[in-house]
């Protein structure tokens, strides 16, 4: 069994080790192993160490926690990684204080592209899932990792736009990797580590707890070169990543929300703070442009360019306004298009009857796609 990651895992353990102090250690003494015989006297001179934690540290002599670790990882699929592991996200590396480990299920080079965090509020809006879904779909079919934390909610569907453009998206957990949280996402956890990563720093086997998550946030926003924040109330904890984000100095967007809906107070404020005001995905991509390398349409929006070539005039038009998320009312496609009820009716069954859209009760319509693509909704 490897003693080098035991003696992370053992010093990481110590009674009233955080980051920040886990870190000052490495400065000093360079690697756990050295941390761990050094003597009281030098321990203490450590800047955030003192005495109380450098006799923990002395005292610290317990070796099957860190074997008990290893071997729930291996049983769960799970990777421990360090930060003097050369996986170790290079983004995350840059933060203050960043985690001394991380529990990876999936692929962790996601976490090396470039990658912008999506969050926003539990208790969500129509317009902020649209929103989401719509944005993470955007930005993975550019070959951008969508990063956020796989609450309920905006997380969920950010991480669903995502999968659906077959891009990549990583989950930050604020439990153990084998304890994934909220129960009702489980089948979504299971997605993302098929071709995504889920990350925690949290040791296996603990549970979520409310304390986990202001912790948790901080790596969203520091494996991400910014945060957009969809819908956010007064409280919101997507309001937190954002103010890490700025810490961080990491770029920080809003989605603009109805004055009058308190799940978008939290957003509307920070645009007024001077965050980037954002409409379209190239709001995003305008900001972060510098750190990208060209890449090519992927997913669902290939096939969208690919579909688009082979329509009329009118069925491309009625097409590009559909959504395959939230279904469309004629009356919204004829006042998008400027086409007559006509020409969308006769576009819109050439492409029912072609299997590229569905039609809903109410004259209500949605994209659909080849059943070859990643489902997910």
């Amino acid at each position: 069994m490897n003693q080098n990651l035991q003696d992370w895992l053992a010093l990481s353990s110590v009674p009233g080790l955080g980051p920040a102090t886990f870190s000052s250690l490495l400065n000093q003494f360079h690697a756990p192993t050295r941390v761990l015989h050094a003597k009281p006297g030098q321990l203490s001179r450590v800047p955030y160490v003192g005495k109380e934690i450098a006799r923990a540290i002395c005292n610290q002599r317990d070796t099957s926690w860190p074997r008990d670790q290893i071997m729930r990882a291996l049983d769960a699929n799970v990777r421990i990684i360090t930060l003097s592991d050369p996986d170790f996200p290079a983004y995350l590396k840059q933060i203050y204080a960043p985690p001394p480990i991380l529990y990876v299920r999936g692929e962790i080079d996601i976490c090396s592209r470039p990658a912008v965090a999506i969050v926003g509020s539990r208790s969500f809006t129509s317009y902020g899932k649209d929103s989401a879904y719509r944005m993470a779909n955007e930005l993975a079919s550019r070959g951008i990792t969508v990063v956020s934390g796989m609450a309920t909610g905006i997380d969920t569907y950010a991480h669903r736009g995502a999968l659906l453009a077959d891009g990549y998206t990583a989950a930050v957990l604020g439990s153990g990797l084998d304890h994934p949280y909220p129960a009702e996402n489980l089948g979504l956890f299971r997605d993302i580590c098929e071709t995504g990563a889920a990350i925690s720093e949290f040791p296996m086997g603990t549970k979520a707890e409310a304390h986990n998550f202001p912790r948790r946030n901080r790596i969203i926003s520091g494996l991400s070169l910014g945060v957009l924040v969809v819908e956010a109330g007064d409280r919101s904890g997507a309001l937190i990543t954002s103010r890490l984000a700025l810490e961080q100095n990491r770029e920080v967007f809003a989605i603009p929300g109805p004055i009058h809906s308190g799940r978008s107070i939290g957003t509307n404020r920070l645009l007024k703070q001077g965050a980037v005001l954002v409409e379209t995905v190239e709001d995003i991509l305008s900001e972060i442009g510098a750190h990208l390398a060209p890449t090519t349409r992927t997913g669902k929006a290939r096939l969208v360019e690919d579909l688009t070539e082979t329509l009329s005039g009118d069925e491309k038009k009625v097409y590009v306004c559909l959504s395959d998320v939230e279904p469309v009312h004629i009356d919204a496609i004829e006042q998008e298009t400027g086409l007559s009820g006509t020409a969308i009716l006769t576009s819109l069954l050439s492409l029912e009857l072609s299997n590229h859209v569905e039609q809903k009760a109410g004259k209500l319509f949605r994209r659909k796609y080849p059943t070859s693509t990643r489902s997910g909704q």
